[in-house]
């Protein structure tokens, strides 16, 4: 089993940039080279971490740790000081990319053992058939029929049901020598028994016969009374039929005469003027039943009216009431507002008049104190006058000189990005590092990972094609070992039949013969040893014959 872990022939197309005789070579240098990918090649087997590696649609320079296609390369366009950088980044992805590319593996390890679909070897064995793409399955492609998932079982079945067929044909063969040697010692014994119950009875007969003459006489008499009963039986059942069938023909003409009747011209005029008659009833019945329902309808609209014209009435007279009412009740508010009102006005008249004396004495003082002040605020706003205006022309130079300098700013920025236009500046880099790192490293992650789904799912969809194929063709092997049997179970049927015959022929002829060598000779002639019948308790105990009546 060992060996076959880590057999790696059979693929010699399996690995598109590798070949086949390269395949040992290079898993002794990875492993070499790799303490985690030894690890799972020690507990795996070489040949299921390839078949892994396979349905993960990996090449083996994937999961190489030193691989050419990862050597790093860098344009020489690139800044110095940008060159460690990208190195060290890209170096970075290519082992993140491995890492995930190893759990992968390992997930997919552990998805190639047993299960109730597949052993583990006919997964392995189909991934090592893939090669690139997907290909059509050929009839090299499948491994023989005993070695078929499902097949060791099949045969086995097949083989217990031989075994249980043929085991079959001596069980009925043995039962039928045995049945034939019962049937004989029973005959043998029957005829005794036979013998002696002649010898009994034809004692017995003698003594009834006197008997049977007595009930031979009261017999013929019952007999004579019995035909005499059946006789009037027989009379009385021939008026009965007699009665019933003219009964029954009297039914049948008047059947034909009322058919002839009703499907007569005559008897269809009548039905349809029937028909018609009855029709105009219903119409005539459902007019009147319409006008009755009109009558009601009219009744009851009236009835309606008066009752919302009370309602109209009563509805009025509680609203002139209400009126009343509200007129009252507004009045009196009128009256009270009016009250209220007028002595709202006196009041604000009075205030207002005190409001008036009181503006008139302020604006006299104000104008008093206005006076008094004239005389010292004119300096002042002179001086305030002077120092808005020397603000202003602060802020006026402060201005120009502000928008001067942000001209000149606009025209450095001018300078510089013309020169950042020369140097292909892209995102505060420079164009070189920009396609380094969009294009050569994360451009690259995406084809190789591309790559690798595209050719996964290649690998697992030829392993499910070639899974399919093998169950078609180990269904197709169990029909022909199906039809082996059932023609094998007729077979046997057809020398059981022939047996059974010959076992018939030759157990007649033992019936016929008292000389034991002989029929031992008849039944070793059918292919049977004679069996030897069980002593029963009557043999061992010495008890003598029972009488058979």
């Amino acid at each position: 089993m060992a060996a076959m872990e880590n057999n790696l022939t059979g693929g010699p197309r399996m690995f598109a940039t590798m070949q086949a005789d390269q395949l040992n070579a290079t898993t002794g240098s990875l492993a070499n080279a790799d303490q985690q990918l030894a690890g799972l090649m020690n507990k795996h087997g070489a040949r299921k971490f390839w078949a892994a590696v396979k349905s993960q649609g990996l090449e083996p320079e994937d999961i190489d740790m030193a691989a050419r296609k990862d050597q790093i390369q860098v344009d020489s366009n690139v800044p110095e000081a940008g060159v460690a950088q990208i190195k060290a980044h890209r170096g970075k992805i290519w082992e993140d990319l491995r890492q995930s590319r190893m759990r992968d593996v390992e997930t997919a390890l552990e998805g190639l053992n047993d299960d109730v679909h597949s052993t583990s070897a006919d997964k392995i064995r189909r991934y090592w058939k893939c090669e690139k793409g997907i290909n059509p399955v050929t009839q090299a492609d499948l491994p023989s029929v005993d070695q078929l998932g499902g097949m060791e079982k099949f045969n086995e079945m097949q083989a217990k049901t031989q075994a249980k067929v043929k085991a079959e044909q001596v069980r009925k063969a043995t039962a039928l020598g045995m049945d034939f040697l019962m049937e004989k010692k029973q005959r043998e014994v029957a005829d005794a028994k036979v013998a002696a119950f002649e010898k009994r009875i034809a004692e017995y007969k003698k003594e009834q016969a006197e008997t049977w003459k007595q009930k031979k006489i009261l017999a013929e008499k019952a007999t004579e009374k019995r035909q005499g009963d059946a006789a009037k039986a027989a009379a009385v059942r021939a008026k009965w039929e007699d009665e019933t069938e003219a009964e029954l023909w009297d039914r049948f003409s008047g059947a034909r005469a009322r058919r002839a009747h009703k499907y007569s011209p005559e008897g269809l005029r009548a039905k349809l003027e029937a028909n018609k008659a009855k029709r105009m009833a219903a119409f005539d019945q459902a007019t009147l039943l319409e006008e009755q329902l009109l009558e009601t309808l009219e009744d009851r609209r009236i009835a309606c009216e008066e009752r919302l014209e009370v309602r109209r009435q009563e509805v009025e007279e509680r609203l002139a009431n209400q009126r009343a009412a509200s007129q009252a009740s507004f009045q009196k508010r009128q009256v009270v507002i009016h009250a209220k009102t007028t002595e709202w006005v006196e009041n604000k008249l009075s205030e207002h008049a005190k409001f008036k004396q009181h503006v008139d004495d302020s604006r006299d003082q104000y104008e008093k104190n206005l006076k008094e002040k004239s005389k010292s605020t004119g300096d002042i706003r002179k001086k305030a006058t002077d120092k808005v205006n020397t603000i202003k022309e602060r802020i006026r130079k402060e201005t120009g000189q502000s928008n001067s300098d942000l001209m000149e700013r606009h025209a450095a920025a001018d300078e510089r990005r013309e020169i950042l236009n020369g140097m292909r500046f892209k995102n505060e880099n420079d164009i070189y590092t920009y396609r380094e790192m969009k294009h050569h490293t994360f451009g690259e992650l995406v084809n190789r990972r591309n790559t690798e789904i595209k050719r996964r799912n290649d690998a697992q969809q030829q392993a499910s094609i070639y899974g399919i194929a093998e169950r078609k063709a180990a269904s197709a092997a169990q029909d022909i070992g199906k039809m082996n049997i059932r023609k094998c179970r007729a077979e046997i049927s057809k020398q059981s039949l022939t047996l059974m015959d010959k076992a018939a022929e030759g157990f007649l002829k033992i019936q016929s013969e008292p000389d034991e060598n002989k029929v031992i000779a008849t039944m070793n002639a059918m292919g049977f040893d004679m069996p030897v019948l069980p002593k029963t308790d009557e043999e061992e105990g010495g008890e003598g014959e029972k009488g058979a009546f």
